[in-house]
């Protein structure tokens, strides 16, 4: 799942890993937070190390009450120059650039660097899984990575699609290296 909404979420603004939720935010964890307990077993949460992935993941780990593992490979881009500014400040020439799955911001990560850390994060789960069900609570541009991932899309083919805060879905991995998606929407809010 994707992380709540934060105030930079808000105003359009890249992010750093120190941003928290909005109080927004923390109400769309607890309406994904009240679905799951009605719709999944889950032994475990993995989330990536950022603020507001971490909190949105205790929101749901108090309502589930399942420990929480930091997980680097579920951090979002690095869009390292970007980090703090406004994306109307950045222009739209530049975004538009940096959607090249290739290109490589100035002090950050390319859309490839994400592929491959999430691929090798998937044949860690695989070689060795830390439950049979598992809640990634991650960045909404390391969903796409993951959704393409397991629907065996390649870098080249890949296309970012906007996923809403607190978007949900559901993955499915096989140990004999066999992929499948079944992606469900968002619960209502």
């Amino acid at each position: 799942m994707r992380h709540g909404e934060t105030a930079w979420n808000a105003e359009r603004r890249f992010q750093t890993p120190e941003v928290p939720l909005s109080e927004n935010g923390r109400v769309q964890a607890e309406g994904v937070a009240a679905t799951l307990q009605n719709s999944t077993h889950a032994d475990l949460i993995l989330a990536s190390d950022y603020a507001r992935t971490l909190e949105t993941a205790a929101i749901i780990s108090a309502s589930l009450r399942l420990p929480i593992v930091e997980e680097p490979a579920l951090r979002e881009r690095n869009f390292g120059v970007a980090r703090g500014q406004l994306y109307a400040d950045i222009g739209e020439a530049k975004i538009a650039l940096w959607r090249d799955p290739h290109h490589r911001i100035e002090q950050g990560e390319s859309w490839a660097d994400v592929f491959e850390r999430v691929q090798a994060f998937f044949e860690r789960l695989r070689a060795s899984p830390p439950a049979r069900e598992l809640i990634l609570v991650t960045h909404g541009g390391t969903m796409n990575v993951a959704m393409s991932l397991v629907a065996g899309g390649t870098i080249d083919a890949f296309e970012l699609a906007p996923l809403e805060n607190c978007a949900v879905r559901r993955l499915v991995l096989s140990i004999e290296d066999q992929v499948s998606q079944d992606v469900q929407a968002a619960p209502e809010r």
